[in-house]
């Protein structure tokens, strides 16, 4: 299922269970990991909920995401070390882009795998972009059942992430989200290189 963001960035930050799931994300990040001085790649950052309460402990971000409208959204925050780049994760992108000459710290996604197309080909983008014991750590809602759509199963996610070559894979069930549809679980995933 496609979904034009570019016609939800507008509205995006005004849904309570958003900015809740911005906030969940961001507390059980530093719980995590210390983000202090960290190059932080902030993978479908959208409206830059998750850059924005970064910023004033990471060194820099590069915040990525398709949505032209997300982007003049984060744009509009006028955070100083966040980079802005509208465009998808390819492996030509990395090779051309001067956002991705240096190797990531942590690469972060909020709300973002679940609706990918190919997560492992995606999740491999990520591992190359990463240093040595470097982080990628996701948040995506937790499947329920098998092949549900826009969530995600942990022993799939550990399947493909030890696959394309991390050393450590976690999934845990930090928070739930309170939407008009239910009660929904949150997945957190930590992977380290």
């Amino acid at each position: 299922m496609a979904i034009n963001w570019d016609e939800h960035a507008d509205t995006w930050e005004t849904d309570e269970a958003t900015s809740i799931y911005a906030e969940e994300a961001y507390s059980s990040l530093i719980k995590t990991i210390n983000l202090k001085g960290k190059h932080v790649l902030d993978f479908g950052c959208g409206t830059g909920l998750l850059s924005q309460k970064m910023s004033p402990l990471v060194k820099d971000i590069v915040a990525l995401d398709c949505s032209e409208a997300m982007i003049e959204q984060l744009d509009n925050k006028a955070l100083p070390n966040v980079e802005a780049v509208v465009d998808y994760l390819t492996r030509g992108l990395v090779a051309i882009h001067p956002a991705f000459r240096n190797q990531f710290d942590v690469v972060v996604a909020s709300s973002v795998c679940g609706f990918l197309p190919n997560y492992a080909d995606i999740s491999d983008i990520i591992y190359s972009l990463l240093e040595k014991g470097g982080y990628f750590i996701h948040w995506d809602w937790l499947a329920v059942s098998e092949n549900e759509e826009m969530a995600m199963e942990p022993s799939h996610v550990e399947r493909v992430l030890t696959g394309v070559g991390f050393n450590q894979v976690e999934t845990s069930v930090p928070f739930e989200i309170t939407t008009e549809q239910g009660v929904f679980k949150v997945m957190m995933v930590v992977a380290i290189k």
